[in-house]
Order: structure tokens, then sequence, then C-alpha cells
């Protein structure tokens, strides 16, 4: 359930960032820090699967939610003064949503970063990717729940429609992130320059 709840929580934010730039709402402090914060904790994620396995794996249905959170979060830098409050508040809030992974001397190079990612590279597919695989995870875990209260019969059957029909949402997922090779390189990029800056 607790990963469930996570993982709802990172949608609504996602979809909440998502609307308020395509809005146009996001010039904001307040959501300066919530985008902040999201793009702090996205990145502490990714950050960590980074030191464990020395790269970001685009495959795995995480890291492509993280990148998604990422790619939404930092949506509100576009063209954003770098003396703003907004991007001061974004900064304050990376470094909250990162748990001091991203410091205040990090903060500012990692922003810029961040911002430069934002301002040069059309970050759609990373972001529809990630909602496809927070639906899939989200949809693996209720099902599984489900499964577990039905007859042993039928739970096999449900268990192996739920895993083909996973299995077909997680190879969509993948598919879009492969497609998507110039986005993915910028933003992998960006991400080797700010874990280059973090150096923990």
């Amino acid at each position: 359930m607790k990963k469930l709840f996570g993982i709802t929580v990172c949608l609504a934010v996602c979809l909440m960032t998502a609307s308020c730039s395509i809005l146009g709402i996001g010039a904001k402090s307040g959501s300066a820090s919530v985008s902040g914060q999201a793009s702090g904790a996205a990145l502490k994620g990714l950050y960590s699967q980074y030191k464990t396995d020395g790269q970001i794996d685009v495959t795995n249905l995480s890291n492509i939610v993280m990148l998604s959170q990422l790619a939404n979060g930092i949506q509100g830098l576009k063209g954003v003064d770098d003396k703003s409050a907004f991007y001061t508040d974004f900064a304050a809030g990376l470094i909250l949503g990162s748990d001091n992974l991203v410091t205040k001397q990090t903060a500012n190079p990692v922003t810029s970063t961040l911002q430069t990612l934002a301002n040069g590279t059309d970050l759609s597919t990373i972001a529809a990717a990630g909602v496809l695989a927070a639906v899939t995870q989200s949809d693996q875990a209720g099902s599984a729940q489900k499964t577990v209260e039905q007859t042993a019969q039928t739970a096999q059957q449900k268990t192996t429609q739920v895993v083909s029909t996973a299995q077909n949402t997680v190879s969509e997922a993948v598919a879009m992130i492969s497609d998507a090779k110039e986005e993915v390189s910028s933003t992998l990029s960006s991400l080797n320059t700010i874990f280059g800056l973090l150096g923990k």
C-alpha cells in the first residue's frame, strides 16, 4: 500500500506540474518550491541508482518514472532569469526534495544545468513514458492485491493476464524512451554533469 501511495503521489505531482506549465501557472514561487522538491526527489532516486549500478538504466520502470518526474519538475525553469524568485525558490526546493543531496553550494550550478536541459530539450516523450510506467506500477500492485483475494485457479488465470498486460505496457514505456534518443541523451548528459557536481 505504501508503494501504491508513493506512486500515486508521484503521478499527481507530475500531472500537476505538467498542467501548471501548460497553463502558464508556473511563475508563482510556491509552485517553484514544489517543482524543485519533486525534481530534488527524482534526482535523489536517480543518483542512488546511478551510484549502485554506475549508470541509469532507462529500461527500469522506477527510473522512467523518476526521469518523468524530473522532466515535469524542471519545465517551470524555461526562460526564467537566474536572479528571479522562481529560480531561487526552485533551488531551495531542490535542496529540500533531495534531502540535502543537493546543498546550498551546489544548488545554483545544479539548477543552472537543469534549466539548460529544460530550455534546450523537448522532454515531453520522457514525461509521457513516465506516466505510462507509473500507471503500470500502480496496476501491478492493485492487481496483485486483488489476485491474492481470489481462489487458486482464478488467481493463476488473473496473474497470467496481469503479467501479460504489464509486460505489454512496460514494453510500450521502454519503447517510448528508446525512441526518444535525443531527449534521453541530453537528460543523461545533464545528469552526469549534476552527479559530478554532487560528488558524494
